[in-house]
């Protein structure tokens, strides 16, 4: 499995939110247990007022420049699930 990848992301936004802050996300694959193997996962770990805060606490972090955002919509995530319902 490739490594996680550790990015800043400015605004910090998600599902059910969105901050003028510089949220710091974890890239990785979902694992074969998951509904959602083998695509990309991102997980929120914190978020600062400043983007030097948020280097300073995650050095090994990328800042791609404001208005980065690897949300991807739910609804986007599940596409590839067919929408039946007889289980």
């Amino acid at each position: 499995m490739k490594k996680p990848r550790l990015v800043i992301e400015y605004p910090s936004r998600g599902t059910t939110y969105h901050t003028d802050e510089y949220g710091v996300y974890e890239y990785s694959i979902y694992p074969r247990s998951s509904v959602l193997a083998g695509q990309q996962r991102r997980k929120w770990l914190d978020s600062f007022q400043t983007l030097e805060q948020a280097q300073i606490a995650y050095p090994k972090a990328v800042y791609d420049g404001d208005g980065f955002s690897g949300f991807i919509p739910i609804a986007q995530m599940v596409a590839h699930i067919p929408d039946d319902t007889n289980y």
